[in-house]
């Protein structure tokens, strides 16, 4: 494998790659799961045991749909529920079995975007990747349609991809499509070229085009946001064709195919990038011009440079810090609740154990459990 197609390695031995199978591939197009085609992938996959390979893969309720009663994919929320709580065992029996000609055992993940957002349930999705890994065990991951609702998706496979490279650490998102990669202009158009390389996902934006196919939650839209948060991490992608299974050749021995995003050269730590993807925080504090040029400096937040409270929080969750304007400067980890935050705000830290009665952390925000929006 060209090593060059994937960032600097995280571990010794193989590489590992977060695979991306979209509902309109595993259909062929059509309405229902098409076997022959999960077999194909895995096929692909297990060529190279040399790499580790993580799928995020779409096709639950178009595999479910059918036992339901229905005659084609549904639309209706609850339908589209249970289509999927009956598919994702169909769709797994088909992934298990194909894995297991090749002597590979398969695991079902299913996430939500709580377990992406609370950093308890984060952590522990990571430990449990890591021993599938060690067990060698295929993970074929989706996001957990039979429960979620709009609190709590992920919203899109691609973007739920992205979330799970930063989770296993991968060394290379890979996003199959039904098109070859990134246009310079619509791919309808004769006169398209493919845009083999591009240094950031932005570069790529102007270059989107509606996708037409309802079945498919994504577009081109959805892989670039997926690509900008890998990036962030410290990991390329790779956006190519998926109808067949030469592009996971392509990309598994080491060929250029499709349009290599390059990752960030100065990539966020596991936990400033956790907070840099989160969403809906819920809590916040406004500083002075003081602390944000403490906090630029790399210092921790202290009580003295508080204004004031914004929302509910507890010690311990993900607030945003903002200045007087309303403009989000930084992301940390609460180490005070809100009430106590309101209570020895613009007071000197060796005040806080008198304020509160008790011995208290002297920051509110630590320099180790921070992160400035500029890096994002």
């Amino acid at each position: 494998m060209d090593e060059r197609l994937f960032a600097e390695p995280r571990r010794r031995g193989r590489r590992r790659v977060v695979l991306k199978l979209g509902s309109r591939l595993l259909t062929g197009g059509g309405p229902s799961l098409a076997p022959e085609r999960v077999r194909m992938y895995v096929d692909a996959v297990a060529a190279y045991p040399e790499v580790e390979t993580v799928i995020v893969s779409s096709g639950a309720i178009a595999a479910g749909y059918r036992d339901l009663g229905l005659s084609a994919p549904p639309k209706r929320v609850p339908e589209r529920q249970a289509a999927a709580a009956v598919g994702q065992s169909l769709l797994m029996r088909e992934y298990a079995e194909h894995f297991t000609r090749h002597g590979k055992r398969v695991a079902q993940v299913l996430l939500t975007n709580d377990c992406l957002q609370d950093r308890k349930r984060f952590v522990n999705a990571k430990n449990a990747f890591a021993v599938l890994s060690a067990a060698g065990i295929v993970p074929i991951v989706n996001e957990n349609d039979t429960v979620s609702v709009e609190e709590i998706m992920v919203g899109d496979n691609d973007n739920l991809a992205a979330h799970t490279a930063a989770l296993v650490e991968a060394d290379l998102l890979v996003l199959l499509t039904d098109v070859a990669g990134v246009y310079d202009r619509d791919p309808s158009d004769p006169e398209a070229k493919l845009i083999e390389y591009a240094a950031t996902a932005d570069e790529l934006r102007p270059y989107c085009f509606a996708k037409k196919h309802r079945e498919s939650r994504g577009g081109m839209q959805t892989k670039l946001e997926a690509a900008e948060k890998a990036a962030r991490y410290g990991i390329p992608t790779i956006i190519a064709s998926g109808w067949d299974a030469d592009a996971i050749h392509a990309i598994y021995s080491g060929r250029p195919v499709g349009t290599r995003i390059a990752a960030s050269p100065r990539p966020l730590r596991a936990h400033e990038h956790w907070m840099a993807v989160q969403k809906r925080l819920t809590g916040g504090i406004v500083v002075d011009a003081g602390a944000l040029a403490a906090l630029r400096r790399g210092s921790s937040l202290l009580p003295k440079g508080v204004v004031e409270v914004v929302g509910r929080f507890r010690a311990g969750d993900l607030i945003s810090i903002f200045d007087a304007a309303g403009v989000e400067h930084a992301r940390g980890i609460a180490q005070l609740g809100d009430r106590d935050v309101d209570r020895v705000k613009g007071r000197h830290s060796s005040e806080i154990e008198d304020i509160l009665g008790r011995p208290a952390a002297e920051e509110v925000v630590h320099a180790d459990k921070l992160m400035r929006m500029e890096e994002r």
